[in-house]
């Protein structure tokens, strides 16, 4: 049996709750993807307080998710540590979970483990590239379309963020950021991706106003949306904590989420 989630606080929590529940594989599910061959079950379609119950029952409940400020940081930490670039992101998550079920959360806290470590060390890693990009990069607006456009490339999957933080900067504009094949952009909250060469990067260009006018078409629009960050939550306070900046990797520990079948 399969748990289905997505690479958000709420839903991996309640995928690492219903994997010892159901006794299943927490597995990521993308914009559009479908499991045939398995039995599955929706961590964001289950009830979390009935689901959670079942859990308390088994394996006692776990301390930051009775704690307020446990919650915060860890949900804080699920978050920034699932957008570290590393195909085993989400696997190092749900190994710390389970530490933290037998440990407890200030043990993870202390990190008394490798994977607590490398954990922190990811969230260290990704808010500190996170806080350096609302600082350095440099726009050339196109005025008429009333666009900001910069360049800049990113390690870690933080885009949409660094997107939303200039739209919010520059309200009522659009915000594009260039890297070497894309334009990543914010365009009325919507994330959006093209082709760098199709789209009008230099203000000016006779095919701007047309570029930009056909994004108002609701179909047009559709059918640009980034497939990576659709339906990605925020935590409520995720504006405002920044840690400090990047570390040295550590290495990176070797897990499947096989390891989470039971």
């Amino acid at each position: 049996m399969l748990v289905l989630f997505k690479p958000s606080p709420n839903s991996v929590i309640k995928a690492f709750i219903a994997s010892r529940v159901y006794k299943a594989k927490p597995v990521e599910v993308r914009e559009g993807q479908t499991f045939f061959f398995e039995d599955s079950v929706d961590s964001e379609k289950l009830d979390y307080d009935s689901l959670y119950q079942q859990y308390k029952e088994e394996y006692g409940g776990v301390d930051f998710l009775e704690d307020e400020k446990l919650w915060e940081i860890m949900e804080d930490d699920i978050f920034w540590a699932s957008r570290f670039n590393a195909l085993d992101r989400l696997q190092l998550i749900f190994s710390v979970l389970s530490q933290i079920e037998k440990n407890g959360t200030r043990a993870y806290l202390a990190q008394l483990s490798p994977e607590s470590k490398e954990m922190k060390d990811r969230v260290r890693r990704v808010t500190g590239e996170y806080r350096r990009a609302k600082k350095f990069i440099a726009f050339i607006e196109d005025k008429p379309n009333m666009v900001f456009i910069g360049k800049a490339s990113f390690e870690h999957k933080i885009i949409d963020l660094v997107l939303r933080h200039y739209a919010k900067r520059y309200p009522g504009h659009s915000i594009a950021i260039l890297d070497e094949h894309h334009a990543h952009i914010c365009y009325k909250d919507e994330i959006l991706v093209e082709a760098r060469k199709k789209f009008p990067e230099k203000p000016g260009r006779k095919d701007s106003s047309r570029y930009w006018s056909l994004l108002s078409d609701l179909k047009h629009m559709a059918s640009k949306r980034d497939p990576d960050y659709q339906g990605v939550a925020q935590p409520k306070n995720y504006w405002k904590w920044v840690a400090d900046g990047a570390q040295a990797p550590g290495p990176a520990p070797k897990l499947t989420l096989d390891d989470f079948a039971f």
